[in-house]
């Protein structure tokens, strides 16, 4: 039993009327209130002196399902409610990553078979500076080409995240909505 759920549910249940709280403890109904919300109850009725009914059975009543049966039940991966897409990301962008990295080199192995053929003068505040184009075109794949794949994949992660999240916060108000 969840201590800080017995106090929510007390301070929320405090401002309903005895006989609503005895009619409640007595129907003892746990398809609508959760096990804390009784005990919240149960604390308020000895606080006003009251003394505490008996409760009906409730084998004709299921408890309320935590959030991870309710998503079990619902089908996880066939349902589509359980993303593998975060983790297909990550492997793909290890691979893009891989394959920038290789051709980076690649571009730099083969402007340095050709430097003598293929360089180029810049003149740079009256410096003479000789660069061969293929290999300032290979390290500028290693470098900016990984940090824009890397800022690509996070942003769809970043997507996935906000889903999750969203997700979460839908959960969390249904369940609010359900246990007064």
């Amino acid at each position: 039993m969840d201590p800080i759920l017995v106090e929510h549910m007390r301070d929320y249940m405090s401002s309903k009327s005895t006989e609503e709280l005895v009619k409640i403890w007595a129907e003892n109904d746990r398809t609508k209130y959760v096990e804390e919300t009784f005990e919240g109850i149960r604390q308020i009725l000895e606080e006003r002196g009251e003394t505490i009914p008996p409760q009906l059975p409730t084998g004709k009543t299921q408890p309320i399902k935590k959030a991870q049966d309710i998503e079990r039940e619902r089908g996880g991966f066939f349902s589509f409610r359980t993303m593998v897409s975060p983790m297909v990301i990550k492997i793909i962008y290890v691979l893009g990553m891989l394959g920038i990295t290789i051709g980076g080199i690649v571009m730099i192995e083969m402007g340095l078979h050709v430097a003598g053929l293929s360089t180029e003068q810049l003149n740079i505040f009256g410096v003479q500076i000789s660069f061969n184009k293929q290999i300032m075109m290979g390290i500028a794949l290693i470098v900016l080409g990984n940090i824009g794949w890397r800022l690509l994949c996070e942003g769809w992660i970043l997507l996935f995240k906000m889903r999750d999240i969203l997700g979460s916060i839908e959960t969390h108000l249904k369940r609010e909505s359900r246990a007064p």
